[in-house]
């Protein structure tokens, strides 16, 4: 093994616990850089700090400083909101008010205020250090979840006092920004049993290249469930999709897909009366990863999930296992950082748990590619 450095619906309750958790133990000093997708130097999405107070239309971007394509919006009761990276100008869109930032070891959480809804975009890159979750470590994929309530619901008032019903859709979407591949690469929308998910991938890519600090090879992926879920996909250009999803909620899919175009995807979550989520997940998969002395490595995980379809299935199944571990994480990182010191305990732990995914971003795990 090399070892290489860079310096369903069924979730719902167990989610909604993990946030509550995550918003009392989560820091909310002032970053820099807020960490979004961070599993690799070649998947490392950060937002800018002085972006924060108006996330609706915040520029996400690549570690180095180029600008990523990444909107995230929500349609409730018919009107839609941005919440992340949408252009102030996009008609027929109302901007959501940003209320906080904060963040734990392997979690940003933005919480927002869109309509009768609250909202918390909750970023995360999980992280297991330990030797026994090697393959789970080198996964190059990073989780989005959106979770959404009926601001009455937490409003503070009698439990008893029944929420506001919300309907509520979810889309969100990248684009060729995401790989230095100059509009090269091909996209594809791709199916498991389980889940759906776009590629971009450049069938004449040069192995082991970049382009300022950017690879310009392998496949971004992007993916969310299908399963049990109420998905769309499209890919066209920004206004169309947009245009699309304000005035149904979904998306047509798109059998012709050209490089240039946004791929997107839309989740329906129906009926709101409490608090319910979607996730999707954003990766870098590079069959070649490296070549170290000569002889081609591939990341460990390939060891275990083979092909693209194994491994985001993986992911989106491991995902209540990841979250639970990545509580109990994150706890142990504040708490033996605070440990330091009575007195700069709490600004030490600040600055440790601002500083796990960016050190465990940096590194990747790789193996002996055996196989063509």
């Amino acid at each position: 093994m090399a070892f290489r450095s860079f310096i369903g619906m069924g979730w719902v309750p167990f989610i909604a616990v993990l946030l509550q958790i995550s918003l009392i133990n989560a820091a909310s000093v002032s970053l820099p850089s807020y960490p979004l997708a961070v599993k690799n130097p070649y998947l490392s999405t950060w937002l800018p700090g002085n972006q924060i107070s108006n996330l609706a239309t915040a520029q996400p971007q690549f570690w180095a400083g180029q600008n990523l394509t990444w909107p995230i919006l929500a349609r409730i009761n018919g009107k839609t909101y941005s919440l992340l990276g949408v252009p102030g100008s996009a008609s027929g869109i109302t901007a959501a008010r940003s209320l906080s930032a904060s963040y734990s070891a392997t979690h940003t959480l933005f919480q927002l205020a869109a309509g009768p809804a609250a909202i918390t975009l909750d970023f995360f890159s999980p992280v297991f250090p330990g030797r026994a979750d090697y393959a789970r470590q080198s996964v190059p994929l990073s989780y989005l979840t959106v979770s959404v309530t009926s601001r009455k619901n937490q409003s503070g008032k009698k439990r008893s006092r029944r929420a506001q019903p919300l309907r509520v859709e979810i889309l969100t979407a990248i684009d060729q920004t995401w790989t230095a591949q100059n509009g090269a690469a091909n996209l594809v929308y791709s199916t498991t049993s389980n889940s759906g998910f776009f590629t971009f991938q450049n069938p004449k890519e040069a192995l082991f290249t970049e382009n300022n600090d950017m690879a310009s090879y392998g496949t971004v992926l992007f993916a969310t469930q299908t399963k049990g879920f109420n998905a769309s996909n499209a890919c066209d250009t920004p206004a169309n999709i947009f245009k699309r999803f304000t005035q149904s909620g979904a998306l047509l899919s798109t059998q012709t897909c050209k490089g240039s175009d946004l791929a997107a995807l839309s989740q329906d979550l129906g009926t709101v009366t409490g608090t319910s989520n979607v996730t999707f997940a954003v990766g870098f998969d590079r069959t070649n990863a490296i070549n170290y002395l000569g002889k081609t490595q591939t990341g460990y995980y390939r060891s275990k999930w083979a092909t693209i379809p194994r491994v985001i299935d993986f992911f989106f199944g491991d995902y209540s296992s990841a979250a639970a571990y990545s509580w109990s994480f994150d706890n142990t990182v504040r708490s033996r950082a605070e440990a330091v010191s009575d007195d700069f305990g709490e600004q030490y732990a600040d600055i440790i748990e601002a500083s796990v995914r960016q050190t465990f971003g940096a590194f990747e795990l790789t193996v002996c590619r055996t196989h063509s």
